[in-house]
């Protein structure tokens, strides 16, 4: 028996105590440690339906009289297990969205991972070619919502677990998912682990203590790559490569990562990422790699990443604009706005770029191609057909605010008025955007 039992004073947060309660023999265990412990913060049961057989609510109802006879009221929680990433991924997704959503401010969510546990998730992310941060298991502690997440029993063997159960005669349930041969968990656990341990007893020694490694040296490069997000600028702007600590393709990669986090989006899978970031170190200069997944596209572009939507703008918009009153432009570009006392009405058109389009801006002997302008200042490819195009009398008058023609400024002045371009949410280039007057 591991020499600690469980400690409530060492939990963390200061509210309730939420035990993850499936009724199996792990969260028994935990519920009956909780409350020999005699705990002095609330602790409620929430047993998680996922409904992927006909027996499963049954067991939530069997689950609910396990946790009344030890005292504890427990809540069932019905879900819906999507489709995607496989049956056990999808269970566990569902399972951690209905459990975060019973945390309080500063309660603790328990659940009764073990060391059996953490040595069958170790291997099964070794298996999937997982880096430091996978193959350093499952966190004792960590944030959890508005709470936190503990694992008390991480260092007791399954073995201890049930030997627990014998000698306090506890009773629970078992949940056939646990033995159906076709999760890869289970596999492990009732085929590659026992040989495993046959072969090499230490193995789950061993294991543990590749994983506390492969912490410390996650954490060493996670306040490395802090370091080097703190400067890197505002949340949602591009990403300079340049200014990284290191240009290797890991550490790039545990950077998007933590930069996908910061904006709020599901990092890209691991094995895409690397190709990924193998098109960026092999591409020409003109050359624009992509990376689309989950609705959101990752762009690189001049030694920079662009993190957008995957649905921009439409392609081909164009408005009608009077000027007296500010003009919306479409899907977050923002709204243009003609400045100053208020005039006779004009009749412009604000549209999108289209291939081909040229401005003789004021002051320049020759015309340019927009796209040239906007390359010139480092608005990115995909961006500069975003910028608007102001159009009066059938000719192009105004690229954004930036430039404008001779006869446009000479209109604006005459009228008092200055055209401003207030971009939106959507993230564009604007490289020092200025009022045109």
């Amino acid at each position: 028996m591991p020499a600690e039992r469980i400690h409530p004073e060492n939990l963390p947060g200061c509210n309730r105590v939420v035990v993850a309660f499936s009724g199996g023999p792990d969260s028994v265990c935990l519920l009956h440690q909780l409350i020999v412990s005699t705990i002095e913060r609330e602790v409620v049961c929430v047993h998680v339906d996922h409904g992927l057989d006909t027996g499963s609510r049954e067991r939530a109802k069997r689950a609910v009289d396990i946790a009344a006879s030890l005292g504890v009221e427990c809540e069932i929680v019905r879900v819906t297990v999507g489709a995607g990433r496989g049956p056990e991924a999808a269970a566990r997704d569902a399972r951690y969205i209905a459990l975060e959503n019973q945390i309080g401010p500063e309660d603790v969510l328990v659940t009764a991972h073990h060391a059996d546990d953490q040595s069958e998730t170790v291997l099964l992310r070794l298996l999937r070619g997982a880096g430091p941060d996978g193959l350093a298991g499952i966190p004792a502690v960590r944030r959890f919502g508005r709470g936190w997440l503990a694992r008390p029993l991480i260092e007791w063997p399954r073995s201890d677990i049930e030997g627990w159960l014998q000698r306090h005669r506890l009773d629970c349930l078992r949940d056939p998912a646990n033995d159906w041969p076709g999760f890869d968990r289970n596999y492990l656990r009732h085929e590659v682990l026992p040989a495993l341990r046959e072969r090499w007893p230490g193995v789950d020694a061993a294991l543990r203590r590749s994983a506390r490694l492969c912490r410390g040296a996650a954490d060493f490069v996670a306040d490395r790559v802090a370091l080097d997000l703190a400067q890197a600028g505002t949340t949602g702007d591009p990403l300079d490569l340049d200014r990284l600590a290191d240009d290797s393709t890991y550490y790039r990669a545990a950077v998007i990562r933590a930069w996908c986090i910061r904006n709020a989006v599901q990092p890209p899978p691991g094995q895409r990422l690397d190709e990924f970031l193998e098109q960026v170190s092999t591409a020409e200069n003109d050359r624009c790699p992509e990376l689309r997944w989950n609705a959101h596209i990752l762009r690189h572009w001049a030694n920079r990443l662009w993190l957008e939507p995957e649905q921009g703008p439409p392609a081909d918009w164009c408005l009608q604009w009077d000027g007296r009153q500010p003009l919306s432009l479409p899907d977050g570009l923002g709204r243009l706005e003609l400045v100053g006392p208020a005039d006779s009405p004009l009749e412009l058109e604000v549209c999108a770029g289209r291939k081909g389009q040229s401005l003789k801006p004021a002051g320049d002997a020759h015309h340019r191609p927009c796209k040239r302008l906007l390359a010139n200042i480092g608005v990115p490819p995909w961006q500069r057909d975003q910028w608007p195009r102001v159009w009066l009398d059938g000719q192009l008058v105004a690229l954004g605010t930036r430039w404008r023609t001779a006869e446009f400024e000479h209109l604006l002045r005459r009228r008092n008025q200055c055209l401003h371009w207030t971009p939106g949410s959507r993230r564009i280039v604007t490289a020092g955007l200025e009022s045109g007057a």
